[in-house]
């Protein structure tokens, strides 16, 4: 209120002293220019001069607005569309979660220019022309999307990869994924991106020629990376199966990571191969060689089996594993078949018994069965084979 007051005090004590100039002299000014006069006092002369200045002083505004020359008013019409451009993406975004492509698509690019991350909005434009299969236009918005922001190379090569896997489409992403590889050897999500599309186009051969890569420059959590290990290894065993005869299988497995060659699962595959393609002898020798580093019931009972070149040496390897494991049912089992098979009967018998003092099994009630019947003792081989039965 006070500054008011002031204010309205300093303008009366101007006018006040601007009448008395007046009061004293009026002043007088004449401007003349061919047949034209002007007479007006010196007074009247600065008025209409400090009209004119402020009427031009207008118009120069006003066209320096019109042509967008004025900084302030720039920057309200730059705010302006950056406004409707926010509300737009956010309508297209809202029209691509809904699947609404055509109306994301005209949303997001319409808006692209004054976006603030035209590489959103030229990115989710692809996704949404490529859902109405327009090739061309994916391709743009891709190009649009790379010309927008620096360093965005990698961010569009994976949005496009996505495109193309949505459509299995996993040659063409294949194509795109090696060419970003060779920028972005070590890029975790690329790898698994990678992985996926050599996955779908079942090239074990390149996924096992990655595997190293995977170790060293990914966080794949331990337990995923082994099943992928595993899933490669038996998917090579199967190929090396049915090429050649079977005859590749052994230089196949020697070519895996110790880790995965000897899994249970992989060392199984591996021996089934080996007996389906009339290997029996090499099953042998392989699983006598895996069992010393994996020991699984199933692979322990195969061996008991299998019948190699030397079944006292088969036997030799069994009895060494039962100083480790003297509780082992299976074990025994298997030891008890390597017996009969070597006609040592007694021993057979020993292996047979104590295996069933620890577990009834029918297969131990079978075997013994067996060493009965070789023995000349038909009524206690009937007893084992029908409780074998009775399992």
């Amino acid at each position: 209120m006070r500054l008011i007051v002031l204010f309205l005090l300093l303008i009366a004590a101007g006018a006040i002293g601007v009448g008395a100039f007046v009061y004293i002299d009026a002043g007088y000014v004449m401007l003349s220019w061919e047949n034209y006069t002007v007479e007006t006092s010196l007074w009247m002369f600065l008025v209409l001069g400090a009209i004119a200045l402020l009427a031009v002083y207008i118009v120069l505004r006003a066209l320096l607005v019109l042509f967008g020359s004025d900084r302030r008013f720039n920057e309200w019409r730059q705010r302006r569309r950056s406004l409707r451009a926010r509300r737009q993406t956010t309508r297209g975004l809202l029209a691509l979660a809904q699947g609404q492509w055509r109306r994301a698509e005209r949303n997001l690019t319409s808006s692209a220019k004054d976006s603030d991350q035209p590489l959103i909005n030229y990115l989710a434009a692809a996704r949404a022309a490529y859902e109405q299969d327009k090739s061309e236009a994916t391709d743009e918005w891709l190009k649009q999307a790379s010309l927008s922001t620096k360093g965005s190379d990698l961010a569009v090569g994976i949005t496009q990869v996505q495109l193309l896997q949505s459509r299995n489409q996993n040659e063409q992403a294949l194509a795109v994924l090696i060419s970003l590889r060779e920028k972005h050897p070590r890029h975790a999500y690329l790898l698994k991106l990678l992985v996926k599309t050599l996955q779908d186009l079942e090239d074990w051969v390149a996924l096992n020629e990655l595997l190293p890569t995977l170790r060293k420059a990914t966080k794949i959590p331990d337990e995923e990376l082994r099943k992928l290990e595993r899933n490669v290894a038996l998917q090579l065993l199967d190929r090396a199966r049915h090429a050649n005869g079977g005859q590749g299988l052994t230089a196949t497995f020697d070519g895996l990571g110790r880790d995965v060659r000897y899994t249970s699962d992989v060392m199984k595959s591996y021996i089934d191969l080996l007996l389906e393609t009339e290997q029996e002898e090499k099953a042998e020798e392989a699983l006598r060689e895996g069992l010393k580093h994996v020991w699984h019931d199933e692979l322990v009972e195969i061996f008991g089996r299998l019948k190699g070149k030397d079944a006292s040496k088969q036997l030799l390897f069994a009895e060494q594993q039962l100083k480790e494991r003297p509780n082992d049912p299976l074990l025994l089992l298997t030891l008890g078949r390597l017996a009969l098979r070597v006609n040592d009967l007694e021993k057979a018998r020993e292996y047979l018994q104590t295996g069933l003092s620890i577990k009834g099994l029918a297969e131990l009630h079978a075997e013994m069965g067996k060493v009965m019947l070789a023995e000349g003792d038909e009524t206690l081989a009937c007893e084992h084979f029908q409780l074998a039965l009775g399992h």
